[in-house]
Parts: C-alpha cells; structure tokens; sequence
C-alpha cells in the first residue's frame, strides 16, 4: 500500500513539474521599443525616413515609416514592453 502512495505522488510531481515547465517555455520577454531613423548612405548624414515601435496589446510593433526604408540606419532606445515581440 506505502508503495502505491509513493507511485501516485511520484506521478502528481511529475505532471505538476511539466505543466510549470510549459507554462514558463511559452512566456515571453519583454521587448525593448526603438526609434529608428533611416539615413540614404553609410555617412549617416541625410535622413531618409523614421518609426518609432509602439506598445500594443502587450506586444512590440513597428508603427508605420514616415519617409523611406534603408539599410542604413541607427536605433535609439525609447522604452520596454512586457510582453515582447509579436
């Protein structure tokens, strides 16, 4: 009978550990929030467009880019939202 006790509560640990495992796997991290300012040349001298990301619903998103995309650009970090990127 002790035998069948140590059975069972060796089988609610377990579920127990891997329900909190799951439950820690799926949790994001918080998502720095940037403002981006896009430049036309590694010079960084012409700004070119900007966006800022924006919290919503909890989650990190880009806001729409006023001016034009590049691949030259800098970030400037301008706040944190708790439930990271979507």
């Amino acid at each position: 009978m002790k035998a069948l006790s140590t059975i069972r509560l060796a089988v609610v640990s377990a579920v127990i550990a891997g329900a909190a495992l799951g439950a820690t796997a799926t949790a994001k991290a918080p998502g720095i929030m940037y403002f981006r300012t896009f430049y036309s040349d590694e010079t960084l001298t012409t700004q070119v467009g900007f966006y800022r990301d924006r919290c919503w619903n909890g989650n990190v998103v880009a806001s729409p880019v006023n001016g034009t995309t590049s691949p030259y650009y800098t970030l400037e970090a301008v706040g944190s939202c708790p439930g990271g990127y979507w």
